[in-house]
């Protein structure tokens, strides 16, 4: 295993090399992708041309080792993910799967190199693109970002009116259903977990919040017109507006903090173009509602990090993304962690700002544990969601051992297993690519040590067979890893002819114009080489990595920003199943993600030129006094 080691080091570094080698032929006066000019250093720090080659070479090591490390794991999971596509079982050893990770992270890694050396390239000759570019610029100000923001609507107005009045999934039917009186034809019952009514008006299943804002609209449509199909229009249309401006708004941020004229250009074009914006912004879900509340949140964040924290101490910023992220949270239950965490961990990074940063996670986990629970849900006759949404995965592990290892499971173990999983029936329930077989047929009413208990076996399980509880957790959420992964085409409404009701209906007459949607975003999925935009792995898996590993490297000072994009992958990658609307968030910042990418390396270059870098390049590697100073 070490000599494999080496040979997977060694073409890395050769694939690196030999890749950078043409540009700095071609390209002489420029910082080439393993070649940091430090002319400009040795004057003003006095380092000598051997103290230079020293330090370049520990740097070159240092990216190097960062980007085989990400690149490989990016790979493993790609190789592990794709070998398992379509049934969510792979006949492939897991010995084999991680030799096949070792030959695929040197082109991953090189294709890191590649992408890093073309942003440079932009970020020095960015005054040499058409000044026609600037039309498609977004500028601070409240007039650009509102006249950018309508033209990326008037883009997208083909996609909401194919799928007039906006596709909404059986989740949210159910949410509507619950607004209606408890005796309404409408209304069919909420439960604490499937299978399990209970008496209540409402369920936080899904958040409240985002349920009354559905039923609301969703009523007032009815009584006005006898359907919901006005109301739920005029939702989705707000819906993507409201998703036009954020991009808009984001986009100003990242030129305000410097990013080239071409990549702010190019990334507005591709939110405008690129079908799955302009399809998912209208869609009447709450990952759709979520989604713009949750980048208007992060551009705020990224604020916050680009000041290390002083952001914070304006009163009005203050304000904002306090009521950005408790939004955040309202509209879907996964935000708290994301938000909370986010500037728990911020407080350790930003110590002058620690005491905002606490305040601000205070104050959504109040509002989401104290005040919801506690006084509203009560006022609302209200029944909290399950368990069993967070622990999805932990059940697929299980299951999933039952059905590999059946033989092997001891009578205890199965007592264990059977008093919160009900055992005769789990491994017949047991599908790798769902977890809500399993995990709806959990006994809702297990005792505490019946919890303890099988919380014992499962690590105790886990450390018998890791291998399965990595291919059980990997099985669900193929599509956010592997290429395989296309973003869906939603086309219902969850009408009558669904098992749905009679209020909501798409009119005959959009059929021609809807079915064309559909064929061109279905279309542009099965092009070679143009798929890769419709693929979902680029926004949840790709751009991520490779933007953190650009940041690690040059940028550490904006390393912060990727504690909520962790948090946010995290949340996606303990998703039931492979869905797009899961991933939504993270396919809005991905291209956001590249903007303040280069605008960490035009913050650099100007800082080089200026002969003002803050830290010498041959230690640009990320150190954690960078990000906290």
């Amino acid at each position: 295993m070490a000599g494999l080691f080496a040979i997977h080091w060694t073409m890395a570094y050769v694939t690196c090399s030999h890749f950078a080698l043409p540009f700095n032929v071609i390209c002489p006066q420029s910082r080439s992708i393993l070649s940091i000019n430090l002319q400009v250093y040795q004057n003003h720090m006095g380092i000598t041309m051997g103290q230079d080659s020293s330090m370049l070479t520990h740097e070159k090591w240092r990216r190097i080792g960062f980007a085989v490390l990400i690149s490989w794991l990016v790979s493993l999971l790609g190789v592990v993910s794709t070998s398992m596509a379509g049934t969510g079982w792979s006949s492939a050893s897991a010995s084999l799967l991680v030799l096949l990770s070792f030959a695929f992270t040197p082109l991953v890694a090189a294709l890191a190199y590649g992408v890093r050396f073309l942003l440079q390239r932009v970020v020095e000759h960015d005054d040499a693109f058409p000044h026609a570019l600037d039309a498609l610029i977004v500028r601070p100000g409240v007039r650009s970002v509102l006249f950018h923001g309508a033209a990326i609507f008037a883009l997208w107005s083909f996609w909401i009116v194919a799928f007039y009045p906006g596709s909404i999934f059986y989740d949210t039917f159910y949410q509507i259903s619950q607004s209606y009186p408890m005796d309404s034809p409408v209304n069919f019952g909420v439960w604490y977990v499937p299978n399990v009514p209970v008496d209540a008006h409402f369920s936080d299943h899904h958040p409240i919040f985002d349920t009354l804002i559905y039923g609301l609209v969703a009523q007032v449509s009815d009584h006005l017109t006898g359907s919901w199909n006005l109301g739920l229009f005029v939702l989705s249309c707000i819906q993507a507006f409201a998703t036009a401006i954020v991009l808009s708004y984001g986009l100003a941020v990242a030129r305000e903090f410097g990013a080239p004229r071409f990549i702010c250009a190019a990334a507005y074009l591709f939110f405008g173009l690129v079908p799955i914006f302009g399809h998912y912004a209208s869609l009447n879900m709450k990952d759709s509602l979520f989604s713009p509340v949750y980048i208007w949140w992060f551009v705020l964040f990224a604020r916050v990090v680009r000041t290390k924290g002083e952001a914070l101490k304006l009163r009005g910023f203050f304000i904002s993304i306090l009521c950005a992220g408790i939004l955040t949270c309202l509209t879907k239950k996964t935000g708290v962690y994301i938000v909370g965490l986010s500037f728990v961990f911020l407080a350790f990074v930003y110590r002058r700002a620690s005491m905002r940063c606490v305040l601000q996670a205070a104050c959504v986990f109040a509002v989401m544990f104290v005040f919801l629970p506690r006084i509203v849900f009560p006022v609302l006759d209200v029944v909290p969601g399950g368990k069993q949404e967070i622990l999805g995965t932990v059940f697929q592990q299980t299951a999933r051992y039952v059905a590999v290892y059946g033989d092997q499971v001891t009578s205890a173990q199965r007592d264990a297993i059977d008093a919160v999983l009900n055992y005769d029936s789990l491994a017949e329930r047991y599908n790798p690519r769902w977890a809500d077989p399993v995990k709806y047929d959990f006994v809702h009413d297990a005792t505490e040590a019946e919890w303890r208990e099988y919380a014992r076996v499962w690590a105790e399980q886990g450390l018998t067979h890791p291998w399965t509880y990595v291919e059980a957790t990997i099985a669900p959420i193929i599509g956010f890893l592997s290429p395989t992964g296309m973003a869906q085409a939603r086309v219902g409404v969850w009408d009558s002819d669904h098992g749905g009701s009679d209020l909501v209906w798409q009119p005959a007459s959009l059929d021609g114009i809807r079915d064309l949607a559909t064929r061109i975003f279905n279309g542009v999925a099965s092009i070679p080489f143009v798929n890769v935009v419709m693929m979902v792995a680029l926004y949840a898996t790709w751009i991520p990595a490779f933007c953190f590993w650009a940041s690690l490297s040059d940028y550490p000072r904006w390393l912060a920003l990727y504690i909520p994009v962790v948090l946010t992958m995290a949340t996606v990658f303990l998703s039931p199943m492979f869905d797009t609307r899961y991933a939504l968030s993270l396919i809005y910042s991905a291209p956001l993600l590249v903007c303040f990418v280069g605008a960490g390396a035009s913050e650099r270059r100007r800082a080089a030129e200026l002969d003002e870098v803050d830290e010498p390049p041959a230690s640009s590697g990320a150190h954690f006094s960078d990000v906290c100073s």
